[in-house]
């Protein structure tokens, strides 16, 4: 590729979202080591970690160009954000877009791409889209989001296809959890166990009255401590599974730590259990065994831990694939039809082969 002096990189989404990019991302940064790169992502205000936040310790990114899905319709709102993206001067824009984009966005995204002045685009597509919007297909396995960004980027002439996250984890978080182990009194001859009992998208959170169950035989029958990740949603979520669970081998780290602090937290585990949430995706990224609690409301495979030895349960019903934020017509079967039962099996397989 010819020379490339500024970069735009283009990535909506919260935490979830944003690890699943990072191979690519970081991709793109090895083959370009001094360009000057920016992120372009939507920040409504409501996610405390989005994008930006995310990538903010990595050093791969130079500067953050936000903005809210409103100002697309404010005219004043636009022009402002027009006149910011003009100034950046880009060479290259690469549009790591969902996996739910479909081709006729990716083509509207490319003609304002080239409206700003940006002749270079790669864009990367998706089998999970049609031209008009997501495809609704039965029984039929995508590949992971971390390999859709980076086959297509390297079909296109960026990168190697090697899988890196290089989570910038610091001696300051790994004290920060030595701290908070020590003041919790965690038994360090224990396996760690991190369980996310929440999700921000409620047709992704199987009920809570089960994960009480899973916790108390992790605790009481698998000898481990449980760690509960997560934000303010699992903090309320963990106060409420854990009132019964017998003090001590348990600590509620919820809304505790920052999202890196979490990375370490999570690195130190023998098990992650849960929901699809940002926290499994971290829990994969650094290299920890995800058992994920799966709803049926996507596809099959896009949005599994990335990596090996991990497990997931899901179950094929009638309405999967209906991509859903809340469940409106079956009542959460796809995730209710799930027995604690299966869930434990599981667990308790995954401890005992560490």
């Amino acid at each position: 590729m010819r020379l490339v002096r500024r970069i735009l990189i283009y990535r909506c989404g919260a935490l979830g979202d944003t690890i699943v990019a990072l191979p690519a991302i970081n991709a793109i940064r090895r083959q370009f080591p001094n360009a000057y790169v920016v992120l372009m992502t939507a920040n409504e205000g409501t996610e405390k970690v989005c994008a930006d936040a995310v990538l903010h310790d990595f050093g791969t990114i130079d500067a953050f160009l936000t903005y809210q899905r409103r100002d697309l319709w404010d005219p004043w709102r636009l022009r402002r954000l027009l006149a910011r993206f003009l100034a950046q001067r880009i060479d290259l824009a690469v549009h790591l877009g969902s996996d739910q984009n479909s081709t006729l966005r990716r083509w509207r995204d490319r003609l304002c791409f080239r409206f700003a002045g940006i002749r270079r685009f790669v864009g990367c597509r998706s089998r999970k889209a049609t031209f008009f919007g997501p495809l609704k297909r039965d029984r039929v396995t995508y590949p992971s989001e971390v390999m859709r960004m980076l086959q297509e980027i390297r079909r296109q002439g960026i990168g190697d296809g090697a899988v890196r996250f290089d989570l910038p984890i610091a001696p300051r978080h790994v004290a920060r959890i030595d701290a908070v182990l020590s003041e919790a009194g965690v038994d360090g001859s224990r396996p760690l166990v991190g369980l996310c009992p929440g999700s921000k998208q409620a047709a992704k959170r199987w009920p809570l009255d089960r994960y009480r169950e899973i916790g108390r035989r992790l605790i009481e029958d698998g000898g481990a401590n449980v760690l509960i990740v997560g934000g303010g949603e699992e903090a309320a979520a963990g106060r409420l599974i854990g009132e019964r669970w017998r003090a001590g081998p348990w600590v509620n780290l919820a809304e505790r730590l920052d999202w890196l602090a979490s990375a370490e937290a999570l690195r130190r585990c023998t098990l992650y259990v849960g929901n699809d949430t940002g926290a499994m995706h971290i829990a994969a990224a650094v290299g920890t065994r995800c058992l994920g609690v799966f709803a049926a409301r996507d596809v099959v495979g896009a949005w599994y831990p990335f990596g090996e030895n991990h497990t997931v349960i899901r179950k094929n019903v009638a309405c999967q694939n209906c991509f859903l934020s809340a469940c409106t017509r079956e009542h959460l079967r796809c995730l209710t039809d799930i027995s604690v039962d299966e869930v434990w099996t599981a667990c308790r397989r995954m401890l005992t082969y560490r």
